[in-house]
């Protein structure tokens, strides 16, 4: 039997002692059917803190609870002290420390060089001056191997 609410999970909790309406787990939390299951009103509990609600788009912790999507930035520095385990559990640190498209950077940082380097050998080469294209040449394709070895010196 699938939930009543959401009609997409399997219904695991019968609130009646029935089984013609069940919530699925996701439902049952959402909707406060543990409280009515113990036979209490989600309005007898009281709340341990006033609802938090962010000063500039008026998003609610509750909201945030529900959808798992915050509103605005400044959402991030309103439930900042809710929010901060969440996103470390998920992340690992709570710091952004930036996205390199090749993994951990040493490839990107390499692939830069490589694509500096090329420059500078154009230039050597328009400006006629040989020995630094030569060396630069070498510079890339001793880069080239380092980036077919997956970022690290070959043993050559």
């Amino acid at each position: 039997m699938l939930c009543y609410n959401c009609h997409k999970n399997p219904a695991v909790h019968f609130p009646d002692g029935e089984h013609t309406q069940g919530l699925c787990d996701a439902c049952f939390e959402r909707l406060g059917g543990a409280l009515e299951f113990a036979g209490l009103s989600p309005d007898a509990v009281p709340a341990e803190e006033e609802a938090l609600v962010c000063p500039v788009c008026g998003t609610t912790y509750e909201e945030y609870l529900q959808t798992g999507l915050v509103g605005c930035a400044a959402c991030y520095e309103t439930f900042r002290e809710k929010l901060m385990p969440v996103i470390r559990k998920i992340h690992g640190r709570t710091k952004h420390t930036g996205k390199h498209p090749l993994g951990d950077g040493t490839l990107f940082e390499l692939l830069q060089e490589q694509k500096r380097l090329r420059g500078e050998l154009e230039r050597a080469i328009r400006e006629k001056r040989m020995q630094d294209a030569d060396k630069l040449n070498r510079d890339i394709r001793d880069i080239s191997r380092m980036i077919e070895n997956g970022g690290e010196a070959s043993g050559e």
